[in-house]
């Protein structure tokens, strides 16, 4: 929101990415994956953050789609951010200013590739393409249901010709969303207390395991380990599992697992 002339740019650029009969033929020299984030000292990023990558090697782009853009000078913007009552966007930006970003702040980075077919690609693109017009590009961010993890689960399962099926673990209604807000608040008296007393007491009900997805960690778990049933074929959901951005400080090695 702060750089309204880079997304006017990125909007024209996106307009004329190639589709169809033309991407389809260049189609193994583009990836798209997930991106996960480690958690940051602010409250917006103690959950960690998702966005996805597009590569497309033979033309050298490598850009980032972010859900997590917003205004951090909203009047009250921490106590609406723990109601869900903050409008966030979608932006892109070039993934090494975004890799950038996260490695200035100590703050690693998980890629996973996804297993998609041609068709799948264009199909996950072209959404992405509609979901950044300026008309669509920003929505109402809720805490738990829609925000940065959910909304790229929600166009990577869409892209998808077949049925997304996850792991079994961890079981539905083992964990509430509070009990997920209190692992992330962990160490951060003030956020778990705000967060715990704006969430009310609804965030006690066992949840499922597609509601934990919420958490962007969740998400790359399930994301590991699900796997794409089709017309008699079966597939994993993801392709490679890399850590692409190694910042986690040396003395948090030992003490922090995602």
């Amino acid at each position: 929101m702060k750089h309204p002339v880079i997304h006017i740019l990125l909007f024209f650029f996106l307009s004329f990415l190639p589709f169809g009969k033309t991407a389809a033929m260049n189609n193994d020299s583009i990836r798209l994956s997930l991106l996960t984030c480690a958690p940051g000292e602010e409250i917006y990023s103690l959950f960690g953050h998702t966005a996805i990558r597009y590569e497309n090697l033979s033309q050298g782009v490598d850009i980032v789609f972010n859900y997590g853009l917003f205004n951090f000078n909203t009047p009250n913007f921490i106590f609406r951010f723990s109601l869900g009552e903050t409008d966030y966007l979608l932006g892109v930006t070039d993934y090494a200013r975004f890799a950038s970003e996260y490695e200035f702040f100590g703050r690693s980075v998980w890629q996973q590739t996804l297993n998609l077919t041609d068709e799948e690609k264009d199909r996950l693109i072209r959404l992405l393409q509609e979901n950044y017009r300026p008309e669509n590009r920003i929505y109402r961010y809720n805490f738990f249901y829609d925000n940065c993890a959910t909304r790229p689960r929600d166009k990577i399962e869409e892209s998808i010709a077949g049925k997304v099926v996850y792991p079994t673990e961890p079981q539905d209604g083992s964990r509430s969303f509070r009990d997920i807000v209190r692992q992330y608040c962990k160490g951060h008296p003030w956020a778990r207390f705000g967060i715990d007393l704006c969430i009310g007491s609804e965030a006690d009900h066992p949840i499922t395991q597609r509601q934990m997805m919420f958490a962007p960690f969740y998400l790359m778990d399930a994301f590991a380990g699900a796997q794409i049933i089709g017309d008699s074929i079966q597939r994993p959901l993801v392709s490679t599992h890399e850590l692409i951005i190694d910042a986690i400080p040396e003395t948090s090695r030992n003490g922090w697992t995602p």
